[in-house]
């Protein structure tokens, strides 16, 4: 997949929309922070791309919950299987966190407990393997996005075929900074591309991100039409 589109040429698809204003003012801002929140949210939770995941392994150990592996690009967890040493293999849970856990049994389900600065996931099972079976932990994980910081920036690892998606987010990020008052409209195609091109997500996954994004643009809206009107009120 071809991934050769750079922010300058968003900023040029944006342009038109907003009236021709800048948005390479300084340190190619706002274009830079407005890219990398569209970046940001469609490379983060809920949303799962094959072309942004990556696979992790590891053995399990007797006594032993925790497993440390240095993955710099992770993100969050996607999927994960539990292999036994007869071959048999069984998904497991996802989970954000998970306590210690004393009793002894098939796992059932993994959190990234931590992550440190130094590009290290500590991966924690929900129980302690028992002490005659040694299981093969399989994973994929969505990376993290690696943030722009100019214009000639790629919006990789997005391709180009996608790019219709981060277009319409581009312009309704800039069009919030920009305080032009059409964001929630761009806003609005945004997310109904960007919904429109996840398959596997559930209802309530798409609820979520659409309630919390929607939230963000409506509070802006407020705050804006709340401006208006004390400005009216000032001239009458």
């Amino acid at each position: 997949m071809s991934t050769t589109r750079n922010l300058q040429s968003s900023a040029l698809f944006a342009l038109p929309f907003i009236g021709y204003q800048p948005v390479n003012i300084s340190n190619s801002e706002p274009a830079v922070t407005a890219a990398n929140l569209t970046k940001q949210t469609i490379l983060g939770p809920p949303f799962k791309w094959n072309f942004n995941r990556g696979e992790f392994s590891f053995p399990t150990e007797p006594n032993d919950q925790d497993y440390y592996l240095i993955i710099p690009d992770f993100g969050f967890l996607e999927r994960a299987t539990l292999t036994d040493s007869t071959g048999v293999v069984k998904e497991i849970e996802i989970q954000q966190s998970l306590a210690a856990e004393s009793v002894k049994k098939r796992p059932g389900s993994i959190a990234a407990n931590l992550i440190d600065d130094q590009g290290g996931v500590t991966f924690r099972l929900n129980s302690m393997p028992p002490d005659a079976e040694t299981y093969q932990v399989d994973g994929f994980y969505q990376k993290a996005p690696v943030l722009m910081s100019s214009m000639a920036n790629t919006w990789r690892p997005i391709p180009d075929h996608n790019g219709y998606i981060y277009d319409w987010g581009f312009l309704s990020f800039v069009s919030l900074l920009t305080k032009d008052a059409r964001f929630p409209i761009f806003g609005q195609r945004f997310t109904a591309h960007l919904l429109g091109a996840q398959e596997g997500l559930t209802a309530l996954e798409r609820n979520i991100f659409l309630g919390n994004f929607l939230q963000v643009m409506s509070a802006q809206e407020r705050s804006q039409l709340t401006t208006q009107q004390g400005v009216t009120a000032r001239q009458q």
